[in-house]
Formats: structure tokens, sequence, C-alpha cells
């Protein structure tokens, strides 16, 4: 208040000392100014109309006074004369130095201040009262365009040093009024539910407490206007037209009434087409790019469509800013519509220079390979937007925008500027958890997708339980050569001790080294081939596990007398992957299909096959692509070569856990290891006196037991589906993805006869009283839940709550499951 006071006396004074103050003519020889606090004194003297050597006096002296007056930055000026000096006596003004806004949640304050600046009110500016009263007037008005009608603003004004002042803001927003009703009017050809199930917002549904779908928006209201023109315009009813839109409170401003009137008019068939313009393609190639011909009924979206197409053909050829429009000539007598498609090319543009910004630890090479776009090339609309998605692909960047930019000086120059925001690249993760199948366990991984900058990948893992050690070393080079075949090299070692998990008492020790080498095919599709070597050392005491006996005997040994057995596998792997994804990281729309073949050739002791086919589906189900399905799948299949009749147990496929079939434990869905026991009598001995000696009985006497632990299978089909939906509370969701979704999908092993066990009898120690069939494909598990992953700056995180649909007796499920450092 005592700055509003003082600036309204400076003010009344002004007015009286600009007429009353009288000036004895003079020639000025010299000028002095008093009053200047943060206004430089040269800024001052270019806004005063007079200089050193000129007369002033009591005419000219209220013009001098006006123009400082007009520059906005004083409250007060007073001339006066002291011998041949002209003295200027100002108080300035005070500038805003800070804006302070508090108590604001429906609105985020940057959101205020743009609307603050548009209205001339901003850090730097001027602060006088015309400003003060358009404050509050300003926040109303963004409030209410948002529905929010119960609010209250509180000015203050903190006096700082050198005449500025900071301006603090408080908001108490109150409740918001919701959308109670609309009301359409004029519509006769339209049922008020059906183009009212059009617009973004509503009276609300199933699902308000989330989207929050019936609170009132000025801007989502123009939207479905919009929204509603469309509708009919793309149905061909040219003339239709919004004729009024009302908006009226309840008396206590809690509810909206929305009242729109429109005129339909007449639906208008196209009479003809012609295309105008001095363009470089033929006429016959435009013409079929528009979807509509002659006698169609008149489509806007066809028609925008068609636009979009033509601009894009001659982008291919470096006309980069073509224009095309359509004018519809409408004919009211036949109800029918001519139109005239004006293409206009413009120049040729090429490529002057492309530049890289916001690469803070990338280095400028790993962007510029990527890029289509070539210095002194033709600039191609299409290219630059390949450049664009392949760098969105990369791991380790976030977003990206472009602008073409006309070069200053030229008529067919253009510089195309990219902007990258970088992700963190760098990941620490690891965690550690308990349950009845690892015990305790810890694992840790260090890895970066943007080594030293470099656009390869690097990372080393450690792993740890009471049954399995492991550690993996692995480094990829992306452009292993210029041409772009990338290198991917791994180094792994493990210790399997299943006897610990009373599962099958054996242990497995395998060290491996492995290569391999991805040539790209298209903009989209890579080839991979590689190899791999493995040592692997097996050591099964005395067991009654099928699985193991089957093995060694495989191997040329028997289980039963022989207690290790060592084999080397050399394997090579074919892959093929097409890949048009938008992001690498939480895509919204495209394709990833891959395909892996694995083969164990007879240069090892095993020979045996794994093929893979995994494929993942994004489709955006709304405009500003929030709303997401989502189809990821997994089909596999292995089966022995050569002299290796089956595959490999250890090598089997396995499913459960967060990254296959959520709601039951991680690879646990599947064939479970079955053991047999030989049955034994007591007779006899062939000696007097020698006692009783133990004799086995033939096989078909055995007993056999289901083990409540998963063994895997050789063959998997996995189908995960999720309706992916912005995060509730989150503003960004660039990093934060929510969904629902239904896993579905079973292991089973093919070469598992059941028929082996049925004659024999079920130990007691079994988990079932029965050997189901796992060769049975048709045993599908089911979950269904909700997901949350978060790309958080530590490591990527995933939260997931979930319940089984269709699950086995034996199954292992789980409700909520967590893990870190996951690669979504």
């Amino acid at each position: 208040m005592h700055l509003i006071r003082k600036t309204v006396t400076a003010l009344v004074l002004a007015g009286l000392f600009s007429k009353a103050q009288a000036i004895e003519p003079f020639v000025v020889k010299d000028i002095e100014v008093e009053g200047l606090q943060r206004i430089s004194l040269g800024t001052f003297f270019t806004e005063l109309p007079i200089r050193v050597g000129e007369t002033i006096d009591d005419s000219r002296a209220p013009s001098v006074i006006r123009s400082l007056y007009s520059s906005g930055n004083f409250d007060f000026v007073k001339l006066e004369k002291e011998g041949t000096t002209l003295k200027v006596l100002v108080v300035e003004r005070p500038i805003i130095s800070d804006i302070i806004i508090d108590g604001n949640k429906v609105l985020k304050t940057d959101q205020l201040k743009d609307g603050m600046k548009n209205a001339g009110i901003a850090k730097g500016e001027v602060l006088n009262n015309f400003v003060l009263d358009k404050i509050e007037q300003e926040i109303t008005n963004q409030y209410f365009s948002n529905g929010h009608y119960h609010l209250s603003v509180e000015k203050k004004i903190v006096e700082l040093s050198r005449n500025r002042v900071q301006l603090r803001i408080n908001i108490k927003e109150g409740g918001s009024a919701r959308i109670k009703e609309f009301n359409l009017i004029g519509n006769n050809l339209y049922s008020d539910q059906e183009l009212i199930s059009q617009f973004e917002l509503s009276t609300g549904g199933m699902f308000t407490f989330i989207t929050d779908d019936n609170k009132y928006s000025s801007t989502t209201l123009e939207k479905d206007l919009e929204t509603l023109t469309s509708y009919y315009k793309d149905r061909g009813y040219l003339k239709f037209s919004i004729d009024s839109t009302n908006i009226s409170l309840s008396d206590d401003a809690e509810d909206i009434y929305i009242t729109i009137g429109i005129s339909e008019g007449e639906i208008y068939n196209v009479s003809d087409i012609d295309i105008l313009g001095d363009f470089t393609v033929s006429e016959e190639v435009i013409r079929g790019l528009i979807p509509l011909k002659k006698g169609d009924v008149y489509s806007a979206a066809a028609m925008t469509f068609a636009e979009e197409q033509i601009k894009q053909l001659l982008g291919l050829y470096g006309f980069a800013f073509a224009e095309v429009r359509t004018i519809p000539e409408i004919n009211e007598d036949t109800s029918e519509a001519k139109l005239t498609v004006m293409v206009s090319p413009g120049e040729r543009y090429y490529v002057d220079k492309v530049t890289f910004k916001g690469n803070v630890t990338t280095d400028e090479n790993v962007l510029r390979r990527e890029s289509r776009v070539l210095e002194g090339g033709a600039l191609s609309s299409a290219l630059v937007d390949r450049s664009k998605l392949r760098l969105q692909r990369l791991p380790f960047i976030e977003q990206v925008t472009v602008d073409t930019v006309k070069k200053e000086g030229t008529t067919d120059r253009a510089d195309v500027n990219f902007e990258v925001k970088e992700r963190n690249a760098a990941q620490i993760s690891g965690g550690f958890g308990y349950n009845d199948f690892y015990g305790f366990s810890i694992n840790g991984e260090l890895s970066h997708q943007n080594f030293m900058g470099t656009g390869n990948s690097a990372s080393i893992a450690l792993s740890t339980n009471k049954a399995v050690k492991s550690a993996n070393v692995s480094y990829t080079d992306n452009y292993f050569t210029q041409s772009g075949i990338g290198l991917n090299t791994s180094l792994n070692y493990s210790e399997t001790d299943y006897g610990k998990l009373n599962l099958i008492a054996q242990s497995l020790d395998t060290i491996a080294l492995g290569s391999t080498f991805y040539f790209p095919t298209g903009e989209f599709s890579s080839f991979s081939a590689g190899a791999r070597v493995s040592k692997n050392s097996l050591t099964s005491p005395q067991t009654d596990s099928q699985r193991v006996i089957d093995f060694f005997s495989l191997l040329g040994s028997d289980s039963r007398r022989e207690s290790k057995v060592d084999f080397d596998v050399f394997s090579v792997n074919f892959g093929f992957r097409y890949n048009t994804l938008n992001r690498a990281i939480f895509p919204s729309k495209g394709v990833d299909h891959s395909w892996r073949l694995e083969v164990a050739t007879d240069i090892g002791d095993l020979e045996y096959y794994k093929a893979t086919y995994d494929y993942g589906f994004y489709l955006p189900i709304s405009d500003n692509n929030e709303w997401i399905f989502s189809w990821r799948g997994t089909m596999a299949y292995g089966d022995g070569l050569g002299d290796t009749p089956y595959l490999p147990y250890f090598t089997n496929f396995y499913a459960g856990g967060s990254g296959s079939l959520r709601g039951f434990e991680g690879n646990t869905v599947g064939p479970r290891d079955i053991r047999r026991f030989r049955s034994t009598v007591s007779v006899p001995g062939t000696i007097p006196g020698s006692g009783n000696t133990t004799v086995y009985l033939p096989d078909e006497f055995d007993r056999v037991a289901v083990s409540r632990y998963s063994i895997g299978g050789n063959a998997k089909l996995i189908n995960s589906f999720e309706l992916i939906f912005p995060t509730p509370f989150v503003e960004d969701n660039s990093n934060v993805r929510t969904s629902f979704f239904v896993d579905a999908g079973n292991v089973w092993d093919t070469e598992f006869d059941v028929g082996r066990f049925e004659q024999l009898q079920i130990d007691g120690n079994s988990v079932l009283g029965y050997v189901p069939d796992f060769g049975d494909a048709s045993n599908f598990r089911a979950s269904y839940g909700i997901s949350l992953q978060w790309y958080s700056p530590f490591a990527p995180l995933q939260f997931s709550l979930s319940r089984p649909l269709k699950s086995e007796p034996y199954d292992d499920t789980e409700t909520f499951t967590f893990n870190i450092g996951k690669t979504f």
C-alpha cells in the first residue's frame, strides 16, 4: 500500500508540475539528472527529447515532460533551471524483479505466467496501477476458461533495493464446475447422443475419476466444436455451420450447461475435380492421390488427406515448402461442388547445413550417422521424417524435434536443425529378494547404452543366490564398420547347484563366449549371424530325476554309476528383425518382429535347434497417443538334431513372471520335474546265515513323483494384450506408463509321453496324485491386472498387480511383482 500511495502522490504532483512549473527561456549548456536507479544514463538520454545547445522555454518544457512519461518508466518528472544547466528530477516506476505464485494446483505456474506475460505482466516489466488491475483479471480469465469459478486472488508487493519489487500472488482455487448437460439445437439428421459421443468433453462416465472428462475447458470445447464440424463436412454437409455456443452456470456455479446451435445444410456431391498449378510430377500421379472422384459425396477429411499426400509427394523431390489447398465452388441449385486443387510446389530446396542441439553427452557423429538428410542434397521431407524417427528410436534419446529453416539471402537453401533431449543412458540396477525356490538372492548390473558418448552399449551383470551364481560381460558396437554392420560380443560364466533346491541333485557349470554380427537390410530391418561356444560340466550324484537319467544316457553315461559328465556345445545363430516402432522405450505406434534360430552343431557334443519368433504391435487409439492398444507375444520351439533325440532339458523354455505371464511366479509355468524311484524287495540271501538281500524290481514296479519345481518345455506360446492409458496425477507421461493387461500362454513338452507313467505307482512325496499331461498345449494359463512402468533416473521400475484367470492346481501364483532394472 505504501508503494501505491507513493505512486498516486507522484502522479498528482507530476500533473501539477507539468502544468504549473515555469522555466525562463535559456540555452542549455549542460543537463543533470537526479533520481535514476535502475535506468542507465545512456538509456535516459535516448528518451530525452532535448540536447545541449538547444533552447528550452515554457512552451517546450511540457512536451519534454510528456515524452518522458510516455516511455512508461517514470511516475514523476520535473524540470529545473540552475544557471545554464537543465536539471531533470525523476521518480522511476518500480520494475518487477520476480513473480511468485502460490496455491495453484489446477493450473501450472508456467501456464499462469505465460498468460500474464501475454497481458504485459512479466519479470523485468515496469509495474504500475494498470498492471496491478490486470493481474487478477488475467488469472481469473484463465481459471474461468478451465471451469473454475470459485476463485480468490490476493496480491502482495514486496519492495526491494534499486527500485525493484517482488510480486507475490496467492490463489485460492476452490472447486471446479462440472458439465451437467449438453443441448444441441438444429440437428435433425443425427441424434444428440451420436454427436455428443464424438466430443472429448462429456457429462461423466465410468472412468471420469481418471479422465476428468466432465471438467469444462474452453480449449477442449473449441476442439470439440471443430470435431463436430468435421463430422458433418466429412459426410458431405459442405455448408454446415455452428451458429451459436452458449455457456451457462447454475446459481451455485457448480454445474455448467452447454447449448450449441447448428445449421446442418444439404449433402453436396462432387461435380468435378480440377488440378491447377505449376507442379513437376504428372497430373495423373497427383489425381491418383485424391480419394474422391466425380459423383462421390464430398468429404473434407478425404481432401485434407489428399492435400497432405500431395505435399509429401512433392517433398520427396525437394519441394519442402509446397502449398496445396482445395477451393470448393458450390452450386446450390444442384447441391454439387466443383473442387479446384491448387498446387504450388514453390522452389526446390537443397540442404545447406544439418545441425544438432541438446546432445550434451552424445558425440555428434553418433547422431549424424542416423540422419538420412545429406548436406548439399535435395531437401526431402520424407528423409527429414525418417531421420527424426531413427534418432527417436535410439535408447538414449527421449525426444526429438526438427525445424527446417530457409537460409537467409537464398531462394533454394535451407538448414535442417535437430534438437534432442537425452535420456539417462547409464544405469546401476540391482536388488535382493527371497522366495522358496531360490532362497535369498542378490543381483546387480552396471550398463550404459551410450558408452562414452559413442552410441555403443556396454554392461556387466552379477547375480547370486543359494542355487545360481552368474556373471556376464557384454559389449555392442552398433557401427562396427562404416557401412553400419554392428557387432555384439559377450562372455558369461554360471554355476547352477540344483541340489540346493532339492530339485535334482546336480550342478551345472558353464563358461561361454559368443559374438553376433548385425547387417542392416533396410531402414527398418536387419539380419544377424553369430556363433557361441560353451564348455559345460554337469555333476550329478545318484538321482531319481527322469530328465537327468535320460541326459546322461544320451552322452553314453549312467547317472546311477557316474557322477560327472563334461560336454561342449558349439552353436550358430541367425536372426532377422523388422522394427518400425517410433521409440525404443515406451513406443506408441509401430510393429516389431524378430525371428531367431539357434543351431547346436555336430562340432560339439550335442545337436539341437531352437527357433523363436517375438512380435509386438502398438496402435494409438486417441489423437494425442495417450491411449494405446498393444499386443506382444512369443512363439518358440526346439528339438534335437542328429544323435540328440530331444532338446536338452537345461536349454528349455520357461514362462511366468513380469516378462511373460504376470500373476504366476517366475519360470514356474509348464512341465514339472518327474522323479522316478526304483522299487525293492528284501529276500533271503543265497548264502545261509548271510541275512536278507535287497533286490530291485523291474521297471514296471517303479514309483513316480511329480515335483513342485518347473523343468521347462521345448515349446512356448505367450501373448500379452494391454490397454495403455494416461497415468493419473502425472502431467508428463513420457517416462511413465500405466496399463490394463491380459496375459495368456503356455509352455509344454512335445516329446512328453504321459503313457510312460500311467501304469506306475504314485509315490507318497508327489505333489499330485497323478501325472499331468505336460505335452498338452491346450493347458494354457491366463491372468489379468494393472501395471505401472517408470523409467526413473536411477533405473527402470515395474510394478504389477495381477490375478490368474486360468491356472493349474500345481501352479505357483503371485499377486504383486516389483522389478528394478528391467528394460521395457
